[in-house]
């Protein structure tokens, strides 16, 4: 019995597996699905997009160059600077969320709401040919050394200071500070010799490096004073020098008052 239940189970399994065999054989010989594209088509494909791209971003850079400017500002909105350089040309500036602000006397943040007309502000940034404007990356305003040449109008021993004037007949109350470096000049000499304040005179004419006082714009910080005593005063300078009387004469003239 047990011979003849072997035997059936052995056609059983030939059975299936014949079966087995068929069903991949048909799965074998089933037509295969044609792709849309080739591989030689699409890695042509990426290739003239790569080019097209690369071409694009050619013709963007060739319009593009660096670039930065220092001027006045005449004129500023939320996202634009106006800005008029030492020759006069008008600069327009764009500003973005990438654009980095700052200022050497605030300590907080800064941005271009604080920029206002007047101000002296360093650009640099990407200037676009085609537009003619400037996409900032920098913005900082700076503090420019005054410069003026003119004459000694008054002296003021006590506090170490000296009334000038330039060439437009203005005049600038001038602090001579500790770090002040004062010098002369004369024909006779080889080039500039140190000198101090207690050198200055009345008429001489002078040459003054400094910064304006961050609360009175008539009142300059010299960083730099060069006298030039054999030197005319320059004729544009209508404004003549204080005579201011020594303390001998001003006691003298006190005296005299007093015994009429």
């Amino acid at each position: 019995m047990k011979k003849y239940i072997l035997i059936l189970l052995i056609i059983l399994t030939l059975f299936y597996t014949a079966g087995s065999a068929r069903s991949l054989a048909v799965s074998a010989t089933a037509t295969p699905s044609s792709p849309t594209q080739s591989p030689t088509e699409d890695l042509d494909k990426q290739i003239n997009d790569l080019k097209d791209r690369i071409a694009s971003r050619v013709a963007q850079l060739n319009l593009v160059e660096k670039k930065g400017i220092i001027g006045t500002v005449s004129d500023v909105s939320e996202s634009q600077i106006t800005v008029t350089d030492s020759y006069g040309n008008i600069n327009f500036i764009d500003v973005d969320e990438l654009t980095n602000f700052s200022s050497p006397t605030t300590k907080g943040s800064f941005g271009i709401s604080d920029i206002s007309n007047g101000m002296t502000i360093g650009v640099l940034g990407l200037y676009n040919k085609e537009s003619r404007r400037i996409l900032a990356r920098f913005v900082n305003v700076l503090t420019l050394p005054q410069i003026i040449s003119g004459v000694v109008l008054d002296l003021n021993s006590s506090d170490y200071s000296f009334i000038a004037a330039n060439v437009e007949n203005k005049e600038y109350t001038v602090e001579v500070e500790t770090v002040t470096k004062t010098y002369v000049y004369t024909s006779g000499s080889d080039g500039l010799v140190k000198s101090g304040f207690s050198k200055l005179q009345l008429g001489e004419r002078v040459f003054i490096v400094g910064f304006f006082d961050a609360k009175d714009k008539s009142k300059i910080i010299a960083s730099r004073i060069i006298r030039f005593p054999s030197l005319p005063v320059n004729p544009k300078i209508s404004i003549a020098p204080t005579v201011v009387p020594s303390p001998t004469l001003k006691a003298q003239s006190k005296t005299k008052s007093t015994s009429q």
